[in-house]
């Protein structure tokens, strides 16, 4: 590889040991350690001084080009340069008969303007033609040549010429270069966000984390530790990332993460699971999409973000309106937008898959809004187990819990005739219109 740099105003390039790239990582294969390179090898130096003739040429050939053609000289004259010093030709090819591709074209394409413009203009004024030769006298040329030279020769020689001899395409990004391989046999591994590049001795390739998921999966039915099983799968999930990995492995990782963090409550893991979920689904990974699909639409029902919910009804196909778990999602949302609150928590009782646990996100919200509406419409009192099989409650217990944690003891009364336990409904409407308000503001992100 050659390196050409500035030192002391002088222009000098310095050839090094080239590290070999790491092959091209696919999905599904096993990734084993990358090949060391011994550290004894040592880069031969050589200093050798630009000649006044190729200065000269880079300065014209910046004097000569447009601004929008800039890139595309700097790209050719790195080229061209690099060539004669690799060729060793630097010093013998005469730089005044070198002319660049880019500047051809420009020049043609002037050429063309020109003619077009002269026969468009019959008649020109003698002092505009004047005015042109002024522009172009030869003191001009000299000092803007001199200028443009001592500017993008210096800038030429200062920005590193990073050259690949082994490959022809100096111009195409390597994304492989920072691709790492990992060697670590451990199967646990704590959590820590990287701070800096990633070490191959502590990320596990690819057949150890099969094992590490097999691993954690047995850990989390047996302990059933949240907080131990999301750090280790967080870390899991890193060491995928880190690697570039991209299978139905991955997708298998991050769809048993949200589920997990879906059993327990934690809405921002989960969040970050489903978002890397639909981006793997993209490249046609198996999985379970429909599953998940269902799933985000019952989140956005919680979040009421309306727009996204429009969004993914318009893209929606017949077959995926027919999936179990996208059709509850979808009579879920119209049992909402209809305010059909019998239907709706009958829906709560059947949530296929883990559709029950999302909806415990906002069923209680919804509750309260039902009774207030309730409490409007019924007068002056509702039995408790009328309530309770309204509102899908397992029990008259929890539902008069429910009704205590929002409204003082003295709306309960007993009806002597039935001996069942009824609520006033006149008294209990101002509570549950205080607890209506409070819900408007909801917890999107929903993390432990």
């Amino acid at each position: 590889m050659i390196i050409f740099v500035m030192s002391n105003g002088m222009l000098k390039y310095t050839s090094v040991s080239i590290k070999k790239p790491l092959s091209k990582l696919k999905p599904g294969n096993v990734f084993g350690p990358t090949e060391e390179i011994s550290s004894s090898q040592t880069s031969v130096r050589k200093k050798i001084q630009w000649p006044d003739s190729l200065k000269e040429f880079v300065g014209r050939c910046f004097e000569n080009c447009s601004d929008k053609d800039r890139p595309f000289i700097e790209k050719e004259l790195k080229e061209i340069i690099t060539k004669a010093f690799e060729d060793d030709t630097v010093f013998s090819i005469d730089w005044n008969k070198i002319e660049l591709n880019t500047l051809k074209k420009e020049r043609k394409q002037s050429n063309e303007y020109f003619q077009k413009s002269k026969m468009n203009k019959v008649k020109v004024e003698r002092s505009d033609l004047n005015t042109f030769r002024v522009l172009e006298d030869e003191h001009q040329k000299e000092k803007r040549i001199k200028r443009f030279e001592e500017k993008n020769i210096a800038k030429i020689s200062n920005e590193t010429l990073n050259v690949d001899i082994c490959s022809h395409h100096s111009d195409v990004i390597d994304w492989d270069e920072h691709t790492i391989v990992g060697r670590s046999q451990q199967l646990e591994k704590k959590y820590l966000r990287l701070t800096s590049a990633p070490d191959p001795e502590t990320v596990r390739p690819l057949s150890v984390l099969k094992k590490t998921l097999e691993f954690l999966k047995t850990k989390w039915k047996e302990e059933n530790n949240y907080l131990y099983i999301c750090d280790q799968f967080k870390s899991l999930r890193q060491d995928l990332t880190v690697q570039r990995i991209k299978n139905d492995f991955t997708v298998m990782v991050y769809e048993i993460h949200a589920r997990i963090a879906l059993e327990k409550g934690d809405l921002g893991e989960y969040n970050q699971c489903q978002t890397q979920l639909f981006s793997l689904y993209s490249y046609n990974l198996p999985g379970h999409p429909d599953e998940f699909l269902a799933y985000r639409i019952l989140y956005l029902l919680h979040t009421r973000n309306k727009s996204d919910i429009h969004e993914i009804l318009l893209k929606l196909s017949e077959k995926e309106r027919k999936n179990k778990a996208i059709k509850h999602a979808l009579d879920v949302r119209a049992a909402l937008g209809t305010s059909n609150y019998h239907l709706l928590f009958k829906l709560y009782l059947n949530a296929p898959n883990m559709g029950g646990y999302l909806m415990d996100r906002f069923v209680e919200r919804e509750r309260v809004i039902a009774l207030c509406k309730m409490f409007r419409a019924y007068r002056p009192s509702l039995s408790l187990k009328f309530l309770c099989q309204e509102l899908s409650f397992e029990n008259e217990s929890e539902c008069f819990e429910f009704l205590m944690v929002r409204c003082n003891k003295d709306v309960f009364i007993r009806d002597e005739e039935s001996k069942f336990l009824h609520i006033n409904t006149k008294d209990a409407l101002e509570y549950f219109e205080q607890a209506r308000l409070k819900n408007k503001v909801i917890d999107i992100k929903g993390q432990l």
